[in-house]
């Protein structure tokens, strides 16, 4: 017997019952009684079964089934489908990684540049980092630019002259925010 099973009930419904009214349940005198009883616990247990299994929905670590798909739809919309034939766990372990990748930082931009070799440089308008000031065209041995706090939310990538704007793209659109703009801009070969 377990908490909230059929059993449990009907002993906790039996209980309630007058004892002078009836043999006590040890007797085994009251078959009638007993089978009304169970049939009163029934639905209960099943009901207690039921906020169990929902309780269990409410957390991504602990729910199953339809109820990982819903919570992946709500937190990413269509981006993140169920593979075919993919477990309950391993899914929920991707969805998990998605939630802790880094995206529209500085350093989810560099990571994209350091493992792409066609990405030259990243350079953020608004960032004194990446633009110098006025009578100045040079910082560290690096050739800067005029910053501008117009545009916010615009990113300029710089890439080699054979880069593929196609991969490009697709990494930096799975980092960007909605709303950030990332402006491909391919050097020339000269």
């Amino acid at each position: 017997m377990a908490t909230g099973d059929s059993e449990d009930i009907f002993k906790r419904i039996r209980s309630t019952l007058p004892q002078s009214w009836f043999p006590a349940s040890s007797e085994n005198a009251t078959p009638v009684l007993d089978g009304i009883l169970t049939g009163l616990a029934w639905p209960w247990a099943m009901l207690y079964k039921l906020l169990g299994y929902t309780q269990n929905q409410t957390r991504l670590d602990t729910s199953s089934g339809n109820f990982i798909d819903i919570a992946a739809s709500d937190y990413f919309g269509n981006s993140l489908p169920r593979l075919e034939n993919e477990s309950d766990s391993s899914y929920i372990e991707r969805i998990k990684q998605e939630f802790f990748t880094k995206r529209n930082t500085r350093e989810a931009f560099d990571s994209v540049k350091a493992s792409d070799s066609s990405i030259e440089r990243i350079v953020e308008p608004w960032s004194s980092v990446d633009c110098a000031c006025y009578g100045r065209d040079t910082y560290d041995s690096t050739s800067l630019c005029y910053g501008s706090r117009t545009s916010p939310g615009t990113v300029f990538i710089m890439t080699s002259g054979e880069a593929s704007f196609s991969v490009v793209s697709h990494e930096i659109t799975g980092i960007k925010a909605e709303g950030t703009e990332a402006i491909l801009v391919a050097s020339s070969s000269d």
